[in-house]
């Protein structure tokens, strides 16, 4: 077959392809959100869009908040990352999830029972998880008791405008993070308050680096 032969069989399904995509960017995701908001009582503002899979757990009307153009990625063909996951969106009784505008997700776990804030223009790698609690007891008596699970440790979480969190990191119970700081990918952040501008790396995570900015750019 020529080259010309070739393309002409390729081009319908190529523009297929595009067309489809316009509709799920236009009608499909933010139908989906419209649904998700609903359903779970979320207070969304103007262009949230769920990409892929996603759970939510809401438990009270507007506990989980979520700013303008915000994007929860959860399908393998738009982020090449490596996803593993869907996304997971889950406010327990008395909690609160808050997201500012412009931020970004990708196969994220948020799960809080008290409070997790995340700021503007917030980039989320793939496969993070943010937890403000242990999930499980600490003391191994308490384990043992189902009934006694309000002992789990719980801490606020709050992560600044600007941050940059990398692919398959855990940011754990009261941790705070300031604005533009990076947390490397891999990363394991438990109970940290990171200054602003900062890079912070390892397991457990530390600060090793305070960058200086100049004009807006390092």
């Amino acid at each position: 077959m020529s080259k010309q032969g070739y393309s002409l069989l390729v081009l319908p399904f190529v523009m297929a392809c595009r067309l489809w995509r316009k509709v799920q960017c236009s009608l499909v995701e933010p139908l989906k959100t419209r649904i998700l908001s609903a359903v779970w009582r979320m207070e969304c503002a103007g262009n949230v869009r769920f990409i892929g899979k996603a759970i939510i757990r809401c438990y009270a009307r507007n506990a989980i908040s979520i700013g303008r153009n915000v994007m929860f990625v959860s399908c393998q063909k738009r982020n090449l990352v490596g996803l593993n996951g869907p996304t997971v969106l889950c406010a327990s009784k008395g909690a609160k999830i808050e997201i500012g505008d412009d931020s970004g997700f990708s196969s994220s776990v948020i799960n809080a029972r008290s409070s997790i804030k995340i700021g503007c223009n917030v980039k989320v790698g793939g496969n993070v998880r943010i937890f403000d609690h242990d999930f499980h007891p600490l003391d191994w008596r308490d384990r043992r008791a189902p009934e006694k699970g309000e002992n789990t440790r719980v801490k606020d979480v709050t992560i600044e405008d600007d941050v940059f969190i990398g692919t398959n990191s855990i940011i754990l119970k009261g941790t705070h993070i300031g604005a533009r700081s990076i947390v490397a990918a891999g990363s394991v952040v438990f109970g940290l308050d990171v200054p602003p501008d900062s890079l912070v790396k390892g397991n457990p995570a530390v600060v090793v680096k305070r960058k200086t900015v100049q004009d807006g750019r390092e």
